[in-house]
């Protein structure tokens, strides 16, 4: 984790740009306003949306307000992926710096490579269990009994 940059980068507004880069994950009359600091920042965190499938994310705002922010997002996707979107978005709050009361950790800028390599590890330990059959195990598969 850094400690949070001084709020004296120039905002710029990045939804052209962005419109251009996302297509379909940006919602018709999104704003993005965002330092340059901030804005691989949103990039990568949208790469790992997109990889979630096809749930109908569009984001419809992101604007640091120095102070406060606001980001908002729609998705429709199953349980499993409206959890994973919050939970993503959540940690995109976090690592864009955003100073406000519903910040995990104030003042802190969390790391999106930590957060996204974190997000990789669990998908990659799903996939194992997923190839795991829940079924009984078989004969010779099974640990002598202690006499």
């Amino acid at each position: 984790m850094r400690l949070l940059r001084p709020a004296n980068d120039q905002l710029s507004d990045y939804t052209t740009t962005l419109e251009f880069l996302a297509g379909n994950l940006i919602a018709p009359g999104c704003s993005v306003i965002l330092d340059e600091q901030q804005y691989p920042v949103l990039l990568a965190f949208l790469d790992r949306i997109a990889a979630i499938g096809d749930i109908k994310f569009r984001l419809e705002m992101c604007v640091d307000h120095r102070p406060g922010y606001s980001v908002s997002w729609d998705n429709d996707g199953s349980e499993e992926q409206d959890d994973e979107v919050d939970r993503l978005m959540g940690e995109l709050v976090q690592s864009l710096g955003f100073d406000a009361g519903s910040i995990f950790k104030p003042g802190v800028i969390a790391d999106p490579a930590d957060i996204l390599n974190a997000a990789d590890r669990q998908d990659a330990a799903r996939a194992i269990l997923d190839k795991v059959p829940n079924a009984e195990p078989e004969d010779w598969d099974e640990m002598p009994k202690d006499k």
